[in-house]
């Protein structure tokens, strides 16, 4: 069966969720084996809850960050995920919270489609046109070659229709003088950071956007005033100790601030749990979060 129906079924067919819990409400009032019939409304309850609450909230979380060499207020989001789960409706709501926060610029680590086959993707992406502060963006892997499918020629075409400056490969300085660089997606193979090593190329520590944290491992303290990442969905489904085995990294990194120990010294990595649901159509303990990032000098 095509795996897109699957994820469909799978995302529809939950709805039953809410008769079965009818069912049990029915059952458990009669007395008969009502620890039972308790534990699977409880169970029904949680999946309800982890399938249609927690995904649709958007939560904003504010960090300070001293001592970054630079000032910004940013809005970082990952992993939107636009596609058989996530809708241009929840896009809107996304750039609606957005809009009403103080911020510099907005970041977007990649992953933003997941299975969007027959989608027009410059107006399922439309709302992003709307955001007021300047965007910059990276690809990630969902939108590119593992597992794909490859949408990267025509998302970046209608995010620059958009007004979204997708920066892969490229250093840009911005009016306030801050530079930003982009790292393509790493499983694609396209975040090699030799373009910040050119003579003259930086004049100091960048804002450094990649999908992948793992990306941080490649440079130097010298390079990335910070790294601003996405790709672990903060493991999605955070049941304690279960949600470390499913975030796909090689270096242990999880959802906010940590440093990457590379052989240059330490690099400061921030990596938010994004938005948008991938596999399992569900959140737990872990919902949809804009980041809103102060860096200090």
């Amino acid at each position: 069966m095509d795996k897109v129906l699957i994820k469909q079924l799978l995302f529809h067919g939950s709805w039953l969720v809410f008769p079965a819990i009818a069912w049990l409400l029915w059952h458990w009032r009669g007395g008969q084996h009502r620890w039972l019939l308790a534990l699977l409304l409880i169970a029904c309850t949680l999946f309800a809850w982890a399938r249609f609450i927690e995904p649709q909230i958007i939560q904003v979380n504010q960090t300070v960050l001293r001592d970054t060499g630079t000032s910004a207020r940013i809005a970082l989001i990952s992993d939107i995920h636009l596609g058989v789960y996530k809708n241009r409706q929840f896009l809107e709501r996304l750039v609606d919270r957005i809009n009403t926060l103080p911020v510099d610029a907005v970041v977007i680590a990649g992953d933003l489609t997941y299975e969007p086959e027959g989608s027009d993707l410059q107006d399922l992406f439309a709302p992003l046109a709307r955001l007021q502060a300047p965007a910059y963006a990276v690809l990630g892997n969902h939108d590119q070659q593992k597992p794909g499918p490859d949408v990267d020629q025509a998302l970046r075409h209608a995010l620059h229709a958009l007004g979204v400056k997708v920066i892969e490969g490229q250093i840009i300085t911005d009016a306030q003088g801050r530079q930003w660089a982009g790292l393509g997606d790493r499983w694609a193979g396209k975040d090699d950071p030799g373009f910040l090593r050119a003579a003259g190329a930086l004049k100091g520590p960048a804002i450094v956007i990649a999908h992948n944290p793992d990306s941080a491992m490649q440079l130097r303290p010298s390079e990335a005033a910070i790294v601003l990442a996405g790709h672990t969905h903060g493991g999605q489904i955070r049941i304690p100790w279960l949600y470390r085995k499913v975030i796909p990294t090689q270096y242990d990194f999880d959802r906010g601030e940590q440093f990457a120990r590379t052989p240059d010294g330490p690099v400061r990595v921030f990596t938010t749990r994004g938005v948008g649901e991938i596999g399992l159509p569900l959140r737990l303990l872990n919902p949809p979060t804009i980041d809103v990032l102060q860096l200090q000098p």
